[in-house]
């Protein structure tokens, strides 16, 4: 269920950790069909994929060391949060790109809906994989990390840093995923 506010070009929302599995093993099925038609070699196990936790905050942060990659504040108009923490003018999801991109042309890495990546949750970084890779062994794997907040969120839940974490099982209308 989208509420009405999950389509066209909005973000896709109300999908768990599972379903964003699903809708990347389906995108790498379709990628392989077109290759392999076109007479290409098809890579094995596809080439799209969630992001890691690590890809994910280097991709949001675009080079910054602050709090969000426009500075310290939240200011107006730069991400979709709750009430008037981000002063938005969406009371839920926004459409795509309603928000200038960040320092590598990303946009709505802060709010809008939370984004699944691949790591398992950990409760800090010791022991972190140090090369970007996703941290999958360890931790509590039955829980998956949600990173950039959402609509329902204030603005210290969408800052670069923010970690957020739920059952990989949970649909929910603050949840969706970037696909890599």
């Amino acid at each position: 269920n989208d509420r009405g506010w999950g389509r066209g070009t909005r973000p896709v929302m109300n999908v768990n950790w599972d379903d964003a599995r699903a809708y990347i093993q389906w995108l790498n099925g379709r990628v392989s069909v077109a290759v392999a038609a076109a007479g290409g070699a098809v890579v094995p196990g596809g080439v799209y994929r969630l992001l890691t936790e690590a890809e994910w905050e280097y991709a949001a942060r675009a080079g910054t060391t602050t709090r969000y990659p426009w500075g310290n504040d939240i200011g107006r108009g730069n991400a979709n949060c709750r009430d008037a923490g981000c002063k938005d003018d969406f009371a839920n999801t926004a459409p795509v790109g309603s928000f200038r991109a960040n320092g590598f042309g990303l946009h709505d890495m802060h709010g809008n809906v939370y984004e699944w990546v691949e790591d398992c949750w950990h409760s800090s970084y010791t022991g972190a994989p140090v090369g970007g890779e996703a941290w999958t062994t360890g931790g509590d794997c039955g829980t998956r990390v949600l990173r950039g907040g959402s609509w329902d969120v204030n603005p210290e839940g969408v800052r670069a840093a923010n970690r957020d974490r739920n059952t990989s099982e949970l649909r929910d209308d603050v949840n969706g995923f970037r696909v890599a």
